[in-house]
């Protein structure tokens, strides 16, 4: 069936998801567009043939409300409450308080606004942050995909949802019902409004005008060059003087082509703001590079070696990331982490270490962190192969580091250089670390240690690109994100890649792709 739809016809499908929705499905994502399309002739009884079934996507007489079911198939809504601690510590503790009866809202209320909200959880998790915070506000949700949407009107949640490290949010605001049911209180539920809106295509409706504050998280690396452009301009205009724009890390290199916004460190974490007076150092332009005098940036160099004079060392001084935040809790469940442990059962004893950190690393997929972390120690304790026990520390540091538990996390990647000082991936995990810590000089040495023991190490070129770009170091970030591209064209493109969180090898070429284009 798949070999009934043409590549001229799917190329046509191609440009029409990118110019009406935005979405970038080049060459190699072809089959997820086919694929789709079987998915939704099957499903509608409208269409005898998947062929019939994209003819009619096609034609100009096409029906608003197929569409939105077909682009509902195109879109991925994977998130929970309370995801990425590190930024919504920054919202709740650095961005509110100056907020606080100064938004732009009525009465001083905050406006805040979750441009791609899928099933509800990000911005009832924002209402959940306001109303313990005492804060009046005004919370608006959208999303493209209308079916994620009824379900985020209905509130009611599965434990797949619950997946951060702590779960007392859950006691106050949810009512369990059944045995994997949580049903949100419905004060939560009244301070949002959720509505159905198309970023590309739509014009923004006026009450999400003069925003405080926007979070748009894991969206602009789905669309194409174009329409992250448009997009961020949208939100730039969205947004009041002084409004604050939220991402996620990986997003920011298309955030600092973009040039518009200011990027701000807080406490390790890089959010953008609104400033009209903001000039970057270089500013990117449709048609090049182009530095503050109008001089044309060099070439990068041809080649394509790195060498690296740093010595492989591991500093561990540690600073209080944010000592605004109450941290008894966290004490209390990390109280005594930190003692080695003896060895308390030998493989000999049928004890399968490799069985039990394969446990761990499904648990903590699944979103179960605690049943994890046990598992991980518990592998950590075992008289076992060295590697083995790498990698429960690693993992056990990139819980602690996900929770925003910096100083936890950093402690764990320096055990596991302790067993193994040329393990690229602590390095790695050390450098994401500092990175959370504000700390962008250590950050790059332990990026660079980590290539220098594995010059092939995709996701440490790219977030060295990354780096490059903040510090407006062009020849050096596309450098790196040239020898990225090089290994990703080596895997297979559904290959998720290491210490990527599941990232495909072909989304992060789109990724890198997007980067490259705007500052070549």
């Amino acid at each position: 069936m798949l070999n009934s739809l043409t590549e001229v016809k799917v190329n046509e499908l191609a440009d029409m998801v990118r110019d009406r929705f935005g979405l970038d499905f080049p060459r190699e994502r072809w089959k997820d567009l086919r694929n789709a399309v079987v998915r939704y002739q099957r499903e509608d009884s409208s269409f005898s043939t998947a062929s019939e079934c994209l003819d009619y996507l096609l034609s100009p007489t096409v029906e608003d409300g197929y569409l939105e079911q077909f682009i509902n198939r195109l879109t991925i809504g994977e998130t929970f409450f309370f995801r990425d601690t590190n930024a919504l510590k920054v919202f709740e503790f650095a961005i509110l308080p100056e907020l606080r009866d100064r938004g732009s809202g009525i009465n001083g209320a905050v406006r805040v606004w979750s441009s791609a909200c899928s099933t509800g959880e990000e911005p009832y998790t924002l209402a959940m942050i306001c109303r313990r915070s005492g804060l009046n506000a005004e919370i608006f949700g959208t999303d493209i995909d209308s079916k994620a949407l009824i379900k985020a009107r209905e509130g009611c949640y599965r434990k797949w949802s619950f997946r951060s490290e702590d779960l007392g949010f859950r006691d106050i605001f949810f009512r369990k019902v059944g045995s994997n049911s949580f049903v949100l209180d419905s004060t939560i539920k009244r301070m949002v409004n959720l509505f159905r809106l198309n970023l590309i295509e739509a014009a923004v409706p006026s009450s999400l005008r003069d925003m405080d504050v926007i979070f748009c998280r894991n969206v602009l690396m789905y669309f194409s060059s174009e329409g992250v452009r448009a997009v961020l301009d949208k939100l730039w205009d969205c947004l009041t003087p002084g409004g604050w724009l939220i991402a996620t890390p990986s997003e920011s290199g298309l955030l600092s082509s973009h040039g518009r916004f200011e990027p701000v460190n807080i406490d390790g974490v890089l959010v953008y703001r609104k400033n009209e007076d903001y000039e970057p150092q270089c500013q990117m332009v449709f048609d090049g590079f182009k530095y503050r005098d109008g001089g044309q940036a060099a070439e990068p160099p041809n080649t394509e070696d790195i060498e690296f004079d740093l010595p492989l060392l591991l500093d561990l001084n540690i600073v209080d990331v944010n000592p605004a935040v109450d941290t008894v809790a966290a004490e209390a469940v990390i109280e005594q982490e930190f003692v080695t442990p003896e060895p308390l059962v030998r493989l000999s004893d049928a004890v399968d270490g490799k069985g039990l950190l394969d446990q761990g690393d499904s648990l903590r997929t699944q979103g179960d962190t605690v049943g994890a972390v046990a598992l991980y120690k518990t592998v950590a304790a075992l008289d076992c192969p060295r590697e083995l026990k790498v990698s429960a520390y690693l993992g056990i540091a990139g819980i602690k580091a996900d929770s925003g538990f910096a100083e936890d996390a950093a402690l764990w990647c320096g055990r596991a250089i302790e067993l193994d000082r040329v393990c690229p991936c602590a390095y790695f995990l050390l450098g994401q670390v500092s990175l959370q810590q504000g700390d962008r000089d250590k950050a790059l040495a332990h990026m660079r240690n980590a290539i220098f023991l594995d010059s092939e190490f995709i996701m440490a070129h790219v977030l060295l690109g990354n780096i490059y770009m903040e510090t407006n170091d062009k020849n050096a970030a596309l450098r790196h994100f040239r020898i990225s591209m090089q290994e990703l064209e080596k895997m297979e493109q559904d290959a998720p890649v290491p210490c990527s969180d599941n990232t495909t090898a072909g989304r992060l070429m789109e990724m890198v792709r997007l980067v490259q284009q705007q500052l070549v």
